[in-house]
């Protein structure tokens, strides 16, 4: 019997690819480019998304009303930055301006995430990593201007 729509043809036919493609395409577009931030963004979320489930194992207090809340915020994430990139694109021309101050934001505080998660199951890690990501993320939060290096 050799059908078309037999299961590995419709997983992994071109119609299939197609469709993937093209979502990732589009969200590709509508975040405004697959660069490094990007990149980086998304890894953290993986890493964040591993290590709270890492962590929840590791307590034994998995939860997946809090898992759901967590991949909401972070599909707020994708909207935040959609925001972002419609602002420059609206005010600066496309630069960057406001979807690297996004970004950039997201990724401290992912990466502040995952070393809670690696912190909470044993993971021994230099105090001055934290201390730094949570000084950007102050810097980040204030309205103050940045005090130049002396």
């Amino acid at each position: 019997m050799n059908s078309t729509f037999s299961t590995p043809n419709v997983i992994f036919g071109w119609e299939a690819k197609t469709i993937v493609a093209s979502i990732a395409s589009f969200i590709i577009f509508i975040i405004g480019g697959w660069d490094a931030l990007a990149q980086a963004l998304v890894l953290l979320i993986a890493l964040d998304v591993v290590g709270g489930l890492a962590q929840a194992f590791y307590e034994k207090r998995l939860n997946s009303s809090i898992m759901r809340k967590g991949l909401i915020r972070k599909t707020g994430y994708f909207a935040a930055i959609a925001l972002a990139v419609l602002i420059d694109r609206a005010l600066f021309h496309s630069a960057p301006a406001f979807r690297t101050l996004v970004l950039s934001y997201l990724c401290v505080n992912e990466a502040l995430s995952v070393l809670e998660h690696l912190a909470a199951i044993g993971v021994p890690l230099p105090a001055q990593l934290k201390r730094a990501l949570e000084k950007l993320r102050h810097e980040m939060d204030s309205d103050e201007p940045r005090q130049p290096a002396e």
